[in-house]
Parts: C-alpha cells; sequence; structure tokens
C-alpha cells in the first residue's frame, strides 16, 4: 500500500510539472506574439532597429517608436522613415529635424536666433563669430550612412571657405566654413560628414579661393551662391541646397555624436548662413 502511494504522488507532482512547463510555454508564446504585434509602440515592448519593425509589421507607418540597440541597453523613442529611399535603402533613423518655416518650431536653443523677414521664418547664430551646434538624436545606435539636406538663406558677406584661405592652422574645430558643417565624434576629436558653403559665386575665378575646401572636407561640400540683390542684408529670393541631398559612408559603424554646426567667421552683424529646414538621416 505504501509503495502504491508513493507511486500516485510521483506520479501527481510529474504531472503537475508538465503542466507548469506547458503553462511557461504557452506564457512565452503570448508575451512574444504580443511584443510582435506592439513591436515598438510602447517602452514594454521594443524592436531591435527600425528594420525589425519594417519586417515584423505589415503596416507599418513612419513614426516614433521604441528601440532598444543591445540586451542591456535602455529603449528610446526614434523616428523610424520607411518611407524614404536614399542610397538605395529604406528604414531610415530621422536623426534631425528642423523646419523652421513651421510657426509652431522654434530655433533648437538659446545658441540661435530667430529671423523673421520677407514673410520667411529662419535661424541663425545668436552671437558670433563661431560656430553654434546642434546634436541629432541618434539615441546611441550603431549607424555608417548619414544623409542629409538643408535649406539656407546667405546673410550678408558670407565667403565660404575663404576664412580657410588665411587660417593654415585652423582645423575642423574652427569655424573654416560660412555655412554647416556636418560631423560627427566629440570636441576636439570631429570627423567630417558633410559641409553647406554659403558664398556669392560658385563659378567664377575670382571666387576660387572662396570654394576650395580644406583638405578634411574634400569633395563632400554643396557650394551655394546667392545673386540676386539683398534686402537688409538678407538674400531673401535665393534659398539655397533646395531639393539637394547628400549621402556618405563612414568608414565604419559607430554610435559617436552626430552633429550639426552653423558656422561663421566674423559676427552675426557682419554675415551669417541662416537655416530654414535641416533634415538628418542615418543607418
Amino acid at each position: 500500500m505504501m509503495w502504491t502511494q508513493l507511486l500516485l504522488t510521483c506520479v501527481a507532482v510529474a504531472s503537475m510539472g508538465v503542466q507548469s512547463h506547458d503553462v511557461n510555454i504557452t506564457l512565452k508564446f503570448e508575451e512574444e506574439n504580443s511584443r510582435l504585434l506592439h513591436l515598438g509602440e510602447n517602452w514594454k515592448y521594443p524592436a531591435w532597429s527600425c528594420d525589425e519593425i519594417a519586417e515584423t509589421k505589415a503596416d507599418k507607418e513612419s513614426g516614433w517608436y521604441w528601440i532598444q540597440s543591445c540586451q542591456s541597453c535602455k529603449s528610446q523613442l526614434t523616428y523610424c522613415d520607411f518611407d524614404r529611399e536614399l542610397m538605395g535603402r529604406k528604414h531610415w533613423i530621422r536623426a534631425l529635424h528642423l523646419n523652421i518655416s513651421d510657426p509652431q518650431q522654434p530655433c533648437p536653443s538659446s545658441s540661435f536666433r530667430l529671423v523673421t523677414q520677407d514673410g520667411l521664418r529662419l535661424c541663425g547664430r545668436s552671437n558670433g563669430p563661431g560656430c553654434k551646434s546642434v546634436f541629432a538624436n541618434t539615441n546611441d545606435l550603431p549607424y555608417q550612412r548619414v544623409c542629409g539636406r538643408a535649406t539656407m538663406f546667405r546673410y550678408y558677406s558670407t565667403d565660404g571657405f575663404e576664412r580657410y584661405v588665411h587660417c593654415p592652422g585652423c582645423t575642423i574645430e574652427d569655424p573654416y566654413v560660412d555655412g554647416l558643417s556636418i560631423t560627427y565624434g566629440s570636441s576636439g576629436n570631429r570627423k567630417h560628414a558633410w559641409s553647406f558653403a554659403v558664398l556669392h559665386d560658385c563659378t567664377s575665378a575670382s571666387t576660387v579661393n572662396y570654394r576650395t575646401p580644406p583638405n578634411f572636407v574634400g569633395n563632400n561640400f554643396f557650394c551655394g551662391a546667392a545673386t540676386h540683390h539683398a534686402h537688409n542684408g538678407l538674400y531673401s529670393h535665393d534659398p539655397l541646397f533646395t531639393d539637394q541631398w547628400f549621402c556618405v559612408q563612414l568608414p565604419q559603424p559607430t554610435t559617436e555624436r552626430l552633429e550639426m554646426r552653423l558656422c561663421s567667421d566674423q559676427d552675426v552683424d557682419n554675415e551669417d548662413a541662416l537655416f530654414q529646414l535641416v533634415e538628418l538621416y542615418v543607418q
């Protein structure tokens, strides 16, 4: 009798173990199913990347999603663009979007001033000479490709790379361009991605020094020339770089901060390069 009771007890315990195991499997399946169903929609169910969302959700739309780049990393809201194709690829992270023509969009910080003139809303440096900085929101996610665009306006006497011509010791850390500088890396160790040089002429022999970039820029730049007459210093009829996109592939993947700097070697009363739109995308 004792052995029979013992056997029945063992069978019951084993049966409970099997049931418990099945319950655990079911719970894990339901949890994973819920994660995939709500992938990236809240912090409880972050995606590993915009690519994972694109591959998992058939009804995906460009917008803000929670992304967690590694198991021990904190999930962060990240804008995934599933529609735009750059470098023959989709599923980009929109790291920076500044559309100052939108009345609800302020300049990014107190380092910049809002300029409203001739029906335009633009941002320029608050003071100078020097550079004013904005960091893109890459959320410490690794990236190797950078694309972007800008719409800018010339203000008074900006002259491209002319500063660098007369400053042989200047580096990427200095205001080497009148315009935008797109770099990655920390201060003192910046690496160049792209430059937008703003001046009055991009073609004539007389301005060759103004449009000749430093070696660290190479061919990675746009030259934008304002040719119409200025109104109170602003060349409002000459939007520059409109619909010009740049794309670069970095030597290796990085999680370093992506930075936009608005630069000029003179005070804002003498010259400035004003931006209306800046967008940066990484992958």
